[in-house]
């Protein structure tokens, strides 16, 4: 699987061949949408199977579950990627720190474990689902995405997330036929987890030597991974507190159903908008430090371009066909989820702009205080407002509280940044692309109005929104052709 990747590398012996932009977007484009869509695709099935309650169970102990696994990485995961991306040129540094991350990690992930089996589970009311997703802290030991994305090399991570999540997808098919399964279900979705992590591993050599005099230090990697982990706890915070407080504030498995598979779909289309930022990320931690920063603010203007020509129409085209897919894709008793699907679409260009300036930017030049700060910000503003918007209107409201809190996270990284990256160009872009989405959705409402319900509809609304989108990129000879397909100098 991962040996038709041999003639684009140097192995161990030296720095990988560079790909273009192109290629890893795209790899990691996959691996993105592989890792939250093709689950995605079990949605209307376990929507008719295990129905919304049944889907709220897994939601609010996943919501648990996720905390842990936080900690149990600790903010390595942008780490380990940045710290990679800086020795990519060095075999012997580039192994040692790779065994000592590994080695913080395992320890995070055993004791995120033990803790969580001293104090969830004597409390739990349903304790094999609580056991079976616990299986997730575990699964923090063994991922090594970190370091391939540190490597820039989005190939292997995308074709172990395939294979492990199309064995799930199939085994769900096979073995999930009633609410009853709702443990074999969580089961399978840790499984497909594991899976993929421990494949992964079988194109680790190439890069890998044995590094002599190995040191675990421990310490040293700590306070600069807790500087990231701040940032991600808080992240945490507004995307999965929500179904938290949800579950806690209303008593209610189908309102946390119903949000479960609202985010499903969003994370889905936000993948799409932010997949750039891992692959930015490697590249602008290598330009910064070997002295050509020059070189990064153009890489940053285009991220800001590419989430705004996909995130803008996104939202528009989401928005327009809502009312016909849902019936259709979540069946009947999900009619809940149109409101709050509408309101997280808004997330798309936002939380775009909030990845290119805090993932793409931030973090790799070492800023992270500043990342964690505006988190924070963000992660205060959503707790406050899940408390009266929950009360108020449940699931609803968590997505309003998101999305606010999203903006304030995103608004304080502009400001932030306002003398390095100029602010004028970046609204002008969200102009233009604002404007050929405002065409596009007239034309889709347009449709709307006579079509169909129904799959039949959706496509006489979807395929002249994207005609007209993509004939006024190519009437106006739109930059994003030529930044997609830029290819990376060498080095």
């Amino acid at each position: 699987m991962l040996a038709s990747h041999r003639s684009m590398m140097l192995g161990a012996r030296g720095a990988p061949r560079e790909k273009s932009f192109a290629q890893n977007y795209i790899f990691n484009l996959i691996y993105q949408i592989v890792a939250i869509a093709l689950p995605l695709i079990t949605t209307p099935y376990l929507s008719r199977v295990l129905g919304a309650d049944g889907i709220g169970k897994y939601s609010f102990a996943q919501s648990i579950v996720s905390y842990f696994a936080l900690f149990a990485a600790l903010g390595t995961t942008l780490y380990g990627q940045r710290q990679i991306a800086r020795a990519k040129d060095q075999p012997v540094e580039r192994s040692r720190l790779f065994f000592e991350i590994l080695i913080f990690r395992a320890v995070g992930a055993a004791l995120a474990t033990l803790v969580y089996c001293l104090t969830i589970m004597p409390r739990s009311v349903s304790p094999i689902l609580y056991t079976v997703a616990a299986i997730e802290i575990l699964t923090v030991a063994v991922d090594i995405t970190w370091f391939y994305q540190g490597m820039e090399d989005f190939g292997p991570i995308a074709a172990c997330t395939t294979v492990g999540r199309v064995v799930a997808m199939l085994c769900i098919f096979l073995f999930v036929k009633d609410k009853e399964d709702l443990v074999i279900y969580v089961c399978l979705y840790c499984a497909s987890l594991m899976l993929g992590n421990i494949l992964s591993w079988w194109g680790l050599r190439r890069y890998i030597v044995r590094p002599r005099g190995l040191r675990l230090r421990l310490l040293y990697h700590l306070l600069p991974a807790l500087a990231l982990f701040a940032s991600q706890f808080a992240i945490q915070i507004y995307t999965v507190l929500d179904k938290t407080m949800i579950g806690l504030i209303t008593g209610s498995d189908f309102e946390n159903g119903y949000y479960e598979q609202s985010q499903k779909l969003i994370k889905v289309l936000v993948a799409l908008v932010t997949s750039l930022g891992a692959v930015m990320a490697s590249r602008v931690a290598v330009l910064w430090r070997s002295d050509r920063r020059e070189e990064v603010y153009p890489l940053i203007h285009g991220s800001f371009r590419l989430v705004f020509a996909l995130g803008l129409p996104l939202a528009v085209g989401v928005t327009l066909i809502l009312s016909r897919f849902v019936p259709v894709f979540y069946g009947p008793g999900f009619e809940p989820v149109i409101p709050i699907i509408t309101v997280l679409s808004l997330m798309f260009p936002i939380l775009g702009c909030s990845n290119v300036i805090g993932i793409q930017y931030l973090v790799p030049t070492g800023r992270e205080k500043l990342l964690t700060f505006s988190v924070l910000a963000g992660a205060a503003v959503n707790v406050v407002l899940n408390f009266f918007l929950i009360r108020r209107s449940a699931a609803l409201g968590a997505a309003v509280a998101s999305v606010v809190a999203e903006l304030t996270v995103t608004a304080l990284q502009f400001v932030f940044v306002r003398r390095e990256i100029r602010v004028l160009p970046v609204l002008g872009l969200l102009l233009r692309y604002g404007v050929f989405s405002a065409i596009m959705g007239g034309v889709g409402y347009a449709i709307s109005r006579v079509a169909p319900n129904g799959i039949l509809g959706i496509l006489l609304i979807v395929l002249p929104c994207v005609a007209v989108y993509g004939i006024l990129l190519l009437v106006t000879r739109d930059p994003i052709f030529a930044f997609f397909l830029k290819k990376k100098r060498d080095e």
